[in-house]
């Protein structure tokens, strides 16, 4: 078989494998896609959806609580008509709502927007279980007595407004068709052939709104209670179960709303979700076969075109094998057959000129190593100016560093392990005890940077003297309020406030306020936790912060105020704390170079707390010198801890 029968039945298979392996991959990455795009489809709605009725919940909890605290329901002596104009002007302020009632402690209904019941002693129900069991605040859906439908209660104790006693309970009522508004009816295309099917049920399983079962509300149990039941992890859930896909959100209440443990379930068939599928399939059919004939024509005019330089190609390639360098190569053709003849011919060209080029090379490298040795001596005195330099700058910054006798005159028992990975380091840490009217109150702060050395020594000296400013001349002794005007001021001093919010320069913080008359500790943070280890127990209490960046924290200094927690702590004499940043617990070292892991430090804590400060302070730096003994530290590191006299 000669090359050119042998090039034409190459280009042809080619071309119809290419075909069917394109084709049987684009088939499989389509049905992916699609598949994958109906299940991110219907999982943000899922998590929507949850999130608004999260969201609608607490928004209407805060209208009714913020309603208890109107003097006209907490002064006991206004009479019943007047409470009933109250009433009645809450709920014409919302049509959301349906009525308003007001209860004394004893359940009798005391006054009713709608004067329903009037005078009538309440049955109780879910929500007077709660408020019976100590809630100041609760929500429920459930059959009212008096409107005689499914309603959502929203309801609040109303406490005296001279004895702050509970004297009643305000209750407001939104039809659970309202539901409607805020769950909506979702569907996968325009039209409603693939509506999803919408479900809210109780921890027990009893269906609390439905848009295809709305008479079954408070009545029916969800069929498939059983399968969804066992879906508890967080975020949005997905489950087949007989050609049916099943997308569960667990409530998680919304702010300080804790939720009632409800589900929101979202099905659809396989049959509906997946039902443009084979129509996708068949419009690549139909665009791969004229491509495939196409592509076989021009297989077979290839193949005549490209066999004729070939042979052409080939004598002249057996001539250049005898060893004569100057035959005459065809060059006619401008693709890769004609480049490949020009190398060839230039091809002993090229060797000589390279043998010529390497002998001017040699010497040129002659020449460069006596510039090298020059510039490595040049670059020996700038190493040393810097590493001066920077031994200064250490100084600088452990000037900024509080010394250790500040917190030792009130709490004697006190350590601070600080160990830059370079000589200056990113991480700080502040102490500081200072009076406000009669009371005096001892802060602690402890920082880590972002990046170590230089740069995270320039950070770590900002955020040391903008504490130092919003404490002392600011007069902030809040903790939330001091991390968010320090993740104000840094923004400003790093010019982030205007950019696009990306700035990852900043810091991990956690500050703890403690009352030295009332030993009430106030601790919130970004990243860096608090840990305690109360007195007479072997087991560490420790208190997280969210995993933000001061200086990076997106919006204004309210809304990164309303991002942080804060952390209320009674302490008692015996009591040790301890703040630290992550470089301890992220050294890699031992056996097996690996991280000595937070679990292993919270250990090494609790296990070393039996013994004075110093002793503990000894045996944690004696731990990480053992661990890293055949590995270089790999960030910055400070411990500080200190116990409660």
């Amino acid at each position: 078989m000669n090359i050119y029968a042998k090039l034409t039945l190459l280009c042809l298979s080619l071309v119809l494998f290419s075909a069917a392996v394109l084709s049987y991959f684009a088939d499989l990455q389509v049905e992916k896609t699609f598949r994958e795009s109906i299940i991110a489809s219907i999982t943000q709605q899922a998590d929507e959806v949850s999130n608004d009725i999260g969201r609608f919940i607490f928004s209407r909890l805060n209208d009714v609580r913020m309603s208890a605290k109107n003097p006209h329901f907490t002064i006991t002596d206004i009479g019943r008509d007047e409470t009933t104009t109250r009433l009645q002007e809450l709920e014409n302020l919302s049509d959301l709502y349906y009525s308003f009632s007001f209860f004394d402690m004893n359940k009798v209904r005391q006054a009713d927007s709608k004067r329903l019941s009037i005078g009538k002693q309440h049955g109780g129900g879910i929500y007077w279980n709660d408020l019976d069991a100590g809630e100041e605040f609760v929500m429920d859906i459930s059959k009212s007595e008096s409107v005689g439908r499914v309603v959502m209660h929203f309801a609040s104790k109303v406490d005296d407004i001279i004895t702050g006693e509970d004297v009643g309970v305000l209750v407001g009522r939104i039809l659970v068709d309202e539901l409607f508004n805020v769950v909506g009816d979702f569907s996968l295309s325009a039209d409603s052939s693939r509506r999803l099917d919408i479900h809210l049920i109780d921890e027990a399983g009893l269906i609390l709104y439905s848009n295809t079962n709305p008479q079954g509300m408070l009545v029916d149990s969800y069929e498939k209670f059983d399968l969804v039941s066992t879906l508890n992890a967080p975020g949005v859930n997905r489950i087949e179960d007989e050609g049916t896909l099943y997308f569960v959100s667990n409530e998680t209440g919304y702010l300080d709303y804790a939720g009632n443990n409800w589900k929101l379930v979202l099905s659809i068939s396989n049959e509906k979700a997946y039902a443009p599928l084979q129509k996708i399939r068949e419009q690549i059919l139909w665009a791969v076969l004229p491509v495939v004939g196409i592509s076989i024509i021009f297989a077979l005019i290839a193949a005549n075109v490209f066999v004729r330089p070939i042979i052409r190609l080939s004598n002249a390639a057996k001539e250049i094998g005898k060893g004569n360098l100057t035959v005459e190569i065809p060059q006619g053709s401008k693709d890769e057959i004609g480049t490949l003849a020009k190398q060839l011919s230039t091809t002993s060209q090229i060797l000589i000129k390279r043998i010529e080029q390497q002998k001017m090379m040699n010497n040129k490298l002659h020449d460069q190593k006596g510039r090298i040795e020059k510039q490595n001596s040049q670059l020996e005195h700038v190493t040393k100016q810097i590493t001066d330099s920077i031994s200064y700058a250490e100084r600088i910054q452990r000037a900024t560093l509080p010394p250790l006798t500040t917190i030792q005159k009130v709490f004697p028992e006190a350590f601070v392990m600080y160990k830059p990975k370079d000589i200056i380091g990113g991480d700080f840490y502040w102490f500081e005890s200072v009076r406000r009217g009669n009371n005096e109150y001892m802060i602690v702060a402890c920082a880590d940077c972002t990046g170590h050395g230089v740069p995270g020594a320039i950070m770590s000296i900002m955020g040391s003297n903008q504490l130092t400013n919003i404490i002392y001349y600011q007069n902030y002794l809040d903790p939330k309020k001091i991390v968010s005007r320090l993740d104000k001021v840094i923004k400003f001093e790093l010019q982030s406030e205007h950019d696009d919010g990306t700035s990852r320069d900043g810091m991990e913080i956690g500050v703890c306020v403690i009352d030295l008359d009332t030993l009430r500790m106030e601790f919130a943070g970004a990243g860096t936790p608090l840990r305690l280890l109360k007195k007479g127990t072997d087991k560490m209490t420790i208190y997280k912060s969210p995993r933000l960046m001061v200086g990076g924290i997106e919006g204004d200094e309210q809304e990164v105020n309303s991002k942080l927690r804060k952390e209320v702590i009674q302490l008692e004499p015996g009591d040790k704390i301890y703040m630290s940043s992550d470089g301890y617990q992220d050294q890699f070292g031992g056996e097996h170079d690996k991280k000595f892991m937070s679990k292993n430090f919270n250990k090494l804590l609790e296990e070393s707390s039996e013994g004075s400060m110093l002793d503990q302070k000894r045996t944690i730096e004696r731990t990480f010198a053992k661990w890293t003994r055949n590995s270089a530290q790999t960030d910055d590191i400070v411990v500080l801890g200190f116990e409660i006299k």
